[in-house]
């Protein structure tokens, strides 16, 4: 199971270096596709941001493909690697968002488009699984869980056992009341009889 998690996570974490590096080096292709999305995204971000920070927001497309390409190129060497899966998986399916919203390549017919916008969920899906992947160790989730359900149960079995406890304490106690008045009366039929003896 570990090695075919490992085979899979290095084919995904394939696709996404192969891409960002094609990004990387020849942006062109991209930026098309991109140029909606960067003049919709880029002035609200530099809105939302302070303005010391948002002047480093790159404005040109072509960087901002470029930026895309090495998000990719590090997710997927995260994932392939296996030294933060988790995180590579969230970083490439952070770079897949740009994809799935532009789906539409310049000149694609609508079959076309929607296969690539098919290819991009799924892609942004396997890298989300991979984001959430424990190695086949239980999650911190599952752990605080199990451990709550684990406490319940002792909680449970303690209420449990106290409650016997205290119903033999009763038991005894009123063994004890019921011994210890049987003992007073018959030490005072004694003394009434020894009294009863001594009288004339």
């Amino acid at each position: 199971m570990n090695l075919l998690r490992g085979v899979g996570r290095m084919l995904l974490g394939g696709f996404f270096i192969a891409n960002g590096v094609k990004a990387v080096r020849d942006p062109g292709p991209f930026v098309e596709a991109a140029q909606p999305l960067a003049d919709r995204v880029v002035p609200l971000v530099q809105g939302a941001l302070p303005p010391e920070v948002s002047a480093y927001v790159p404005q040109d497309t072509k960087t901002l493909v470029r930026v895309n390409g090495v998000a990719q190129v590090l997710g997927g060497l995260g994932m392939a690697t296996g030294i933060s899966s988790k995180g590579g998986g969230t970083l490439a399916a952070l770079s897949m968002l740009p994809h799935v919203v532009a789906a539409k390549e310049a000149g694609a017919d609508a079959a076309t488009s929607r296969s690539l916008l098919v290819r991009n969920l799924a892609l942004l899906g396997a890298a989300l699984v991979v984001s959430q992947d424990t190695r086949g160790k239980p999650s911190l989730l599952w752990k605080a869980n199990a451990t709550r359900v684990q406490l319940s149960r002792d909680a449970e079995r303690a209420k449990k056992s106290l409650a016997k406890d205290a119903s033999h304490v009763a038991e005894l106690t009123m063994k004890d009341f019921k011994r210890l008045k049987r003992e007073a009366q018959l030490q005072a039929k004694a003394a009434r009889k020894s009294i009863e003896g001594a009288l004339p």
